[in-house]
């Protein structure tokens, strides 16, 4: 088209810009959007303040630059505007000028428009004379289009595209509180336990059909997973988003693709697109049952359409399990999430080298927080405090990489400032009046170094005791089941030790007998739970990762020793327990070799297979 008839001026219709519009000025009632559209409030570009060095050192201050809702609505009257404020002010022409040039060209027909330009043009004067305008003039076009784009007449048959994925998170505080804000006000925040979890990318994808779709218009993007099934994303997956109160669009979810992790190169944690348009029903509309699974490999990372053709395959797939499913076993209920255990060189310690020549005291021996490799800023940094500890205050520890199948590895050693008579985590103020002067002093110093380097509002005691999953594990039982929160297998394991807590990477259940501690294991440890659960799990670089309470939406039943089924799947435990602690095991050993070496010797026994069929059978409900 441009060969045959090719324009005098050409510009390509191609924009930087704000999609998500949250650069207009903020007029009208309190909480609700200005509609630059319907002539409502202003556009509003921030110039930040700089620092110059040259030729003597001075600080610039901010401006802001404001074009009323009618100019910057009308692509083309902006560029006029913008156009003559250069040239005028490369002149160093007068505000009057600029205004005589308005009313010629009838560049604004309301005067306080007409007055909020002149304004805006003495700013953009300013800035060309401190030498920093050649920029704002382009910003101020790209950020006006999306707002162009938005007006009825421009709205897209079809919104395609690759949203930004942001996890709230790891945006910046101010990001984070506008874009709660915003969700809040779009009904789309699910908040809770999963706050952190939520994602701009299903804002952006509501907010997107909202401003650049028509009615009878498609939109394809390009998501997370995740969106499909977790519960970060339920709000998003009504398909509802709400502006100034009310419900402003329904969407429907007409069809979906899904690219697993193996689909390369595309990105480095699985993804989906997901196809909607508007759906006028009053209730929201289903979700697909299937979605078009794609597998295969890329030759190229821009591959073009016959090569994507030539490389993948398509078939039908169940819509993936919702992680909030709320139905399964019982056992959802009886197992919790062990206690949050961090920073770790602060909670765990190991025996401190001893400098003297007499021997350390039994009853309080010499102790220093445990240093790992695996620690994050800025804990990394912190010198590990070191002191002596009551032997009545240092507990066993399980943590995710302390469980192999069927078998405790070893544990690791805890200050946990239990006190039995008071039934209650002690910190260092209740530890003096209680008499505990060796805790006391320890937990000064591990206090100390949380507030100094802290990013929480917790004390270190509420951090290790975050919703009581340290002080619910007291008194310790004498039989518990322990299972891996993440992993690409999961492992479990029974607990018999009553000087032992449980860290916040397991879940852990009391249990009334040895043999339904073994028929969970026995279920817990076997393939087909983890192809059963892998459906409901978050996927990450390497697959599926974490298993949580997701294992419980499949249908364990709990265990009653009348079922023949039950008892046999326990013994079969019992065996597999006997053959994982004969398996002999390096010094040192890696965890996740010494959890591989113990199944390859449970498959080699024949125990695995006899386990794997008694457990297909158990969830097949035979």
């Amino acid at each position: 088209a441009l060969r045959a008839e090719h324009p005098g001026a050409l510009t390509a219709p191609v924009y930087l810009g704000d999609a998500l519009q949250w650069n207009l000025a903020r007029t009208g009632e309190k909480g609700k959007q200005p509609d630059l559209l319907a002539g409502e409030g202003t556009l509003e570009i921030y110039v930040p303040p700089v620092t110059v060095t040259e030729p003597k050192t001075r600080r610039l201050a901010p401006a802001t630059l404001r074009f009323p809702a009618a100019v910057a609505a009308d692509a083309g009257l902006l560029d006029r505007v913008l156009n003559a404020m250069i040239e005028y002010g490369a002149r160093a022409e007068p505000g009057a000028n600029f205004a005589a040039w308005m009313e010629r060209e009838a560049a604004a027909s309301r005067p306080e428009d007409r007055c909020v330009l002149r304004e805006t043009y003495e700013v953009m004067r300013r800035l060309q004379s401190e030498g920093r305008n050649h920029i704002w003039g382009y910003i101020a076009r790209n950020l006006a289009r999306p707002v162009w784009l938005a007006a009825e007449a421009q709205k897209a048959d079809v919104v395609i595209g690759n949203p930004p994925w942001v996890s709230y998170r790891y945006m910046s505080a101010a990001f984070q509180a506008r874009f709660r804000e915003e969700c809040l006000a779009a009904g789309l925040w699910v908040g809770g336990k999963v706050a952190t979890q939520q994602d701009l990318s299903g804002y952006f994808y509501m907010r997107a059909a909202l401003l650049y779709m028509r009615q009878t218009g498609k939109i394809a993007l390009v998501m997370p997973y995740a969106a499909m099934s977790r519960r970060a994303y339920a709000a998003f997956r009504r398909g509802e988003a709400a502006r100034n109160g009310e419900v402003a669009f329904r969407l429907r979810f007409a069809r979906a693709w899904t690219f697993g992790p193996e689909v390369q190169p595309l990105f480095p944690v699985p993804s989906c697109v997901l196809f909607a348009t508007i759906h006028d029903g009053a209730m929201p509309a289903p979700l697909p049952g299937a979605v078009k699974a794609f597998a295969g490999s890329l030759p190229r990372r821009d591959a073009d359409e016959s090569e994507a053709d030539a490389s993948l395959t398509g078939e039908p797939s169940p819509w993936p399990g919702m992680a909030e499913d709320r139905t399964g076993s019982h056992y959802r209920s009886v197992f919790r999430n062990g206690a949050t255990l961090v920073p770790r060189r602060l909670v765990l310690v190991e025996p401190a080298p001893v400098t003297g020549m007499l021997p350390p005291n039994p009853e309080a021996p010499l102790v220093c927080g445990r240093a790992g490799s695996l620690d994050k800023a800025p804990w990394k940094e912190v010198e590990p405090p070191r002191g002596a500890v009551d032997k009545a205050f240092l507990w066993g520890a399980l943590l995710g990489e302390s469980i192999a199948p069927f078998r405790i590895l070893k544990p690791h050693l805890a200050v946990v400032p239990w006190d039995w008579e008071r039934h209650q985590l002690l910190d260092a103020k209740t530890a003096v009046t209680r008499g505990f002067l060796r805790l006391t002093q320890w937990l000064e110093e591990t206090e100390a170094l949380w507030e100094r380097h802290k990013r929480s509002r917790l004390s270190l005691r509420e951090q290790c005791d975050y919703y009581g999953k340290l002080s619910c594990q007291f008194p310790i039982a004498p039989i518990r089941v322990v299972y891996t929160k993440a992993g690409t297998n999961l492992a479990s394991a029974m607990v018999r030790d009553e000087r032992t807590i449980i860290d916040h990477k397991l879940y852990w259940a009391v249990v009334e007998s040895v043999a339904e501690a073994r028929y969970l294991c026995g279920v817990l440890n076997s393939e087909v739970l983890r192809a059963g659960v892998a459906r409901y799990q978050s996927q990450g670089q390497w697959g599926a990762r974490d298993f949580d309470k997701y294992v419980f939406n499949l249908p364990i039943p709990r265990f009653d020793e009348g079922f023949a089924l039950h008892r046999r799947l326990a013994e079969a435990a019992r065996t597999a327990e006997e053959v994982a602690s004969a398996v002999a095991l390096e010094e040192g050993a890696y965890f996740t070799r010494a959890r591989g070496r113990i199944r390859a010797t449970l498959a080699e026994h024949g125990v695995a297979a006899e386990l794997e069929r008694l457990a297909t059978a158990l969830l097949d409900g035979a």
